[in-house]
């Protein structure tokens, strides 16, 4: 419920309206994107990297976020693997909250997970995921923003 970040005298406007006009993101989301970026900027962990890192992985452990613990703090990760580990603590941490999939398309990786056939329990195929990599990275633009601006053409294969 998002109302109780307004005062009291800015609350809901009605049931369909609400004043409230921003995302809100949760700190192990703010934590793990500065993590990510300054693995990416530097090519390699930096030591507030992995405070960062490591501060979401104790409280979901439920240890004091402010204290280092080898039985859950990572450390001495390359590129590559600190990269990998970020991305999984963003699946574990983040689960459910509806933006694994902006993550995989800015990691440019939904084409190779997205695209497989799910089955049912019985065995039978219920369906097969296609991601087109050449297409489904950029949204449509919107046919009414086209109008709207003669000068914008429609993303590749839309």
């Amino acid at each position: 419920d998002t109302e109780k970040y307004v005062e009291a005298n800015n609350a809901l406007l009605s049931t369909d309206y609400s004043n409230i006009n921003w995302y809100i993101l949760r700190y192990a989301d703010v934590l793990l994107l500065y993590a990510e970026a300054l693995n990416e900027w530097k090519q390699g962990p930096t030591t507030e990297a992995y405070t960062a890192l490591n501060m979401v992985r104790r409280r979901g452990f439920g240890k004091d976020v402010q204290t280092p613990n080898t039985n859950v703090d990572r450390s001495g990760l390359d590129y590559k693997t600190f990269q990998q580990a970020v991305r999984d603590e963003r699946a574990y941490e983040l689960a459910g909250e509806g933006i694994r999939d902006s993550d995989l398309r800015r990691w440019k990786l939904s084409h190779t997970l997205l695209n497989r056939e799910e089955y049912g329990i019985t065995g039978k195929r219920l369906l097969t995921r296609v991601f087109r990599e050449n297409r489904d990275y950029l949204w449509p633009i919107p046919a009414t923003e086209i109008e709207i601006n003669g000068s914008l053409e429609q993303n590749p294969n839309w």
